[in-house]
């Protein structure tokens, strides 16, 4: 893998007031994982706030009538807490994983999702959001295919936001110790075209300059909010940069943004450099701003970008 990107990034700017593959070796798989108990509070502690708490909880389609290929399915699926050994870090680092309806009634293989939080969130922030409920409600209705999410954690004050890509990253983290190891624990698919990464702001950023390095163990990218000029890295991990390399014309690239969001602009300028690159890439601009309540109320419509195709 290419040298450290090692350059801090910049701190992300908190305009709300309110708080808000090359695949590596499979690593041991980490001890048995245990479900979330149902009274936990995932709301993490923050130092400086990224964007409000949500204040709306998005709304959830009423599932149609169940077809005969759910009858014998659990009608939502779960959230469980696991842990994995990083080299990287030098120990245990956490991530939360939804299994959806119907993981324990059949026996084959996901397609998998990576989802990224914002700074300073950790793994909490998409299960906070409702990513969960969302992806129950379209796959047992009918309108997503079965598919599982990995919400990797991290040091808000760590790799995530002090290194950029490269050797000693959170991309190495993810890609050489976390995805062996959901392989080898989960029933996933372990081809690019039924792996997907997005993220939302820092996360966003990461999401790219990850998809466009690997673009033979990803084939589905999005970026939500995206900090690019937050979080400017060094030319050899700038999503800018990256999307000159080969294999990142065949990859499926979503990028959304609030009409009144401090990212908008760079993530516009993004969508603009690709075509002129000649890559396709999805550009939706939704009314809000830089805010939960912004990627709350389009978790629906991330999810089914993702799915398109499994």
């Amino acid at each position: 893998m290419p040298g450290v990107g090692s350059t801090a990034a910049p701190t992300e700017p908190a305009l709300e007031t309110e708080p808000s593959a090359t695949q590596g070796p499979t690593l041991t798989p980490s001890p048995t994982l245990t479900t979330l108990p149902a009274t936990a509070d995932p709301t993490p502690t923050t130092v400086v706030p990224l964007s409000p708490t949500a204040t709306a909880v998005p709304v959830i389609p009423s599932p149609s009538p169940i077809t005969a290929r759910h009858q014998n399915w659990s009608l939502v699926g779960r959230m469980e807490q696991g842990t994995y050994a990083s080299q990287v870090t030098g120990r245990q680092e956490s991530y939360l994983v939804y299994l959806p309806p119907g993981y324990d009634e059949q026996d084959r293989r996901y397609p998998v999702l990576y989802l990224l939080h914002g700074w300073p969130y950790d793994e909490t922030h998409w299960d906070i959001l409702g990513v969960d409920e969302v992806a129950d409600a379209g796959i047992v209705e009918g309108s997503l295919s079965p598919f599982i999410i990995v919400l990797p954690g991290a040091d808000k004050d760590g790799l995530y936001v002090t290194t950029s890509g490269g050797a000693g990253s959170f991309e190495e983290q993810l890609v050489n110790e976390l995805m062996p190891h959901i392989d080898a624990t989960f029933r996933s698919v372990q081809t690019r075209e039924a792996r997907a990464i997005g993220g939302i702001s820092r996360g966003g950023v990461w999401s790219l300059e990850i998809a466009f390095r690997h673009p033979d163990a990803f084939g589905i990218v999005g970026a939500h909010s995206p900090a690019l000029s937050a979080n400017r890295a060094p030319s050899a991990f700038d999503p800018f940069t990256l999307m000159r390399e080969p294999g990142v014309a065949g990859l499926r690239i979503y990028l959304s943004a609030g009409d009144v969001d401090w990212a908008r602009q760079e993530t516009m300028e993004l969508h603009q450099a690709l075509k002129d690159q000649g890559i396709a890439s999805q550009l939706a601009i939704h009314e809000g701003a830089h805010r939960d309540q912004l990627w709350a109320q389009h978790l629906l419509d991330y999810l089914a970008f993702y799915a398109a195709g499994w």
